[in-house]
């Protein structure tokens, strides 16, 4: 009782909107399964930040990206860029326009000479391949979307080059490392920003029930039932399969859910959810840098004590990651 009263109120905590497609003229560029942009529309006027309307071929649907294109995109039509993924989070975090919102990424774009790359990942994608599709949803196939479609979109329609990092927030954390981990050399640089890394352990499989729950999803469509498929539940956990990540450079980051600095100064102004929700995911981010230390994978740390789970954590994290994106992809560029 203890257990399904938490996972309602995490499921209520995780609530969202889904976003609508328009029309435009776009690239003529193709995924090898046929994925491509059907629409292309500026956002606010500015000819660099572009959203992206993909009818996908895994996802069953539509798809939204935002894309922030390099200073010199246009004026060098025969270059090509590395590009940086920023993956948001769950339902309520989720929305594809969430990173431009909510941060400065777009300020940091400028002189960064790199295609920024924001994908949503639906009501509740997991930026994984829903195994029991066929029954409540029509395909959901998030990692074939995220680590498969859309690098060949941004690669032949946007002059991507190839090179790519990827950072990411809760969920969005989880899909960095975890497609990382499952697609060696699909990112050189992945880094986690209170992301849910362990969803196998007590509170990784409450904290995935109560995602998929808030999308009004069966949790077992995910990736079956957590016994009788507990293989294919660890497929999908990064701690897990820590070792599969030996060769990415690394970053993860949590709060321990305790109010901070960048919390609200009165009680009232810190959201019970976003307390627990930063614990939750506190102890999985803990417990996966005790992981790699174990195995002796290198990973840059940042346990920074107290903080929830809000933007104003993550807008700190991209600024102490972003530089080091650069210089990752910038070596590559170099080898």
């Amino acid at each position: 009782m203890k257990r399904f009263a938490l996972l309602t109120a995490l499921s209520c905590l995780l609530s969202g909107v889904a976003a609508a497609p328009a029309r435009a003229d776009v690239p003529d560029a193709r995924a090898d399964d046929g994925s491509h942009v059907v629409a292309e529309t500026s956002v606010g006027g500015d000819p660099r930040t572009v959203d992206l309307t993909v009818r996908s071929t895994g996802v069953g649907g539509y798809a939204m990206v935002r894309l922030i294109l390099p200073e010199d995109w246009a004026a060098h039509p025969d270059r090509t860029w590395p590009a940086v993924y920023l993956l948001a989070g769950e339902t309520r975090l989720q929305d594809y326009r969430g990173w431009s919102a909510n941060t400065d990424v777009r300020q940091l774009a400028d002189d960064a000479g790199v295609l920024v790359v924001m994908p949503g990942a639906g009501p509740a994608g997991f930026f994984s391949d829903w195994w029991n599709y066929g029954k409540d949803i029509v395909l959901n196939q998030w990692e074939t979307f995220t680590a498969v479609e859309l690098p060949q979109l941004i690669d032949r329609g946007y002059r991507g080059d190839g090179r790519r990092a990827a950072a990411g927030l809760s969920l969005g954390g989880y899909g960095a490392i975890e497609l990382a981990a499952r697609r060696p050399g699909l990112f050189r640089y992945a880094a986690s920003y209170s992301g849910n890394l362990n969803p196998t352990g007590p509170t990784g499989e409450l904290l995935t029930d109560a995602i998929v729950t808030s999308a009004k999803l069966d949790p077992e469509a995910l990736w079956g039932d957590r016994r009788r498929e507990s293989a294919r539940w660890e497929a999908h956990d990064p701690l897990v399969n820590a070792g599969r990540l030996r060769g990415t450079e690394l970053y993860l980051s949590a709060g321990n859910g305790l109010p901070g600095p960048l919390d609200g100064k009165l009680p009232i102004d810190v959201l019970p959810g976003a307390m627990l929700l930063e614990y939750l995911c506190g102890g999985q981010t803990t417990a996966m840098a005790d992981r790699l230390r174990t195995l002796g994978v290198p990973a840059t740390v940042d346990l920074y004590g107290a903080g929830t789970h809000q933007w104003a954590y993550w807008q700190r994290q991209l600024h102490r990651t972003w530089p080091r994106m650069l210089q990752v992809l910038a070596a590559g560029a170099a080898s």
